[in-house]
């Protein structure tokens, strides 16, 4: 093959790169809280049951309710549920993951009545140590994203959050938007693997 043909191969290889990276799916079921459905206006409290992808604590789902807005969509939930049951509250999911695959996270929180409201998000691989951050940045008057990302080191995954501050109390800390996605190369990693490959071509021309 000429080094022009190589050249070419190339190129058409670091465009479909580029075409072949969209945003990945996410894997979280219903991480904008928005099934069951609650009339506008009103909140309600569920068995985690009944909450389509989640399971742990009871969930309460607002829809607007005090004017409250969603991040993402009409609905959002509020981590400190009502009832209370003395214990602190937990919600989570357990999601497929291939070991050795990085995996970006994301989602919305917002203080329900005080800045001081706490609550603790996890990560932990099946069998494995967590991965655990506590989340004490709250206000009240809007919306906070958290996002970063993992390594898988089992084929399944729990992401759960608790609360801490009020533990057991039913007042507090808002949840919106929860996304975990296969993390996507940036478009420089792109470029440069495209370079690297370019680079390999010519020196083999050359060889």
């Amino acid at each position: 093959m000429s080094l022009f043909s190589r050249i070419a191969v190339l190129s058409t290889l670091s465009v479909s790169l580029f075409i072949a990276a969209p945003a990945s799916a996410n894997l979280i079921v219903n991480g904008s809280f928005e099934d069951p459905d609650v009339a506008s206006g009103a909140w309600q409290a569920f068995d985690a049951s009944a909450v389509a992808g989640w399971d742990g604590s009871r969930i309460e789902i607002w829809d607007n309710f005090n004017s409250e807005t969603a991040y993402q969509g009409d609905q959002f939930a509020e981590l400190n549920s009502d009832p209370g049951t003395g214990t602190a509250f937990s919600i989570f999911q357990d999601i497929a993951t291939d070991i050795g695959q990085a995996y970006d996270m994301s989602f919305a929180y917002q203080a329900r009545r005080s800045i001081t409201e706490e609550f603790a998000f996890s990560v932990t691989p099946d069998g494995g140590a967590a991965m655990s951050w506590l989340l004490s940045d709250h206000t009240t008057n809007g919306w906070s994203v958290f996002s970063d990302s993992f390594v898988a080191t089992a084929i399944n995954t729990r992401i759960m959050f608790t609360s801490v501050v009020p533990e057991t109390g039913t007042v507090g800390n808002f949840l919106d938007d929860v996304k975990v996605t296969v993390a996507v190369p940036e478009p420089g990693t792109l470029a440069l693997f495209s370079l690297g490959l370019l680079g390999l071509g010519m020196a083999r021309r050359r060889g």
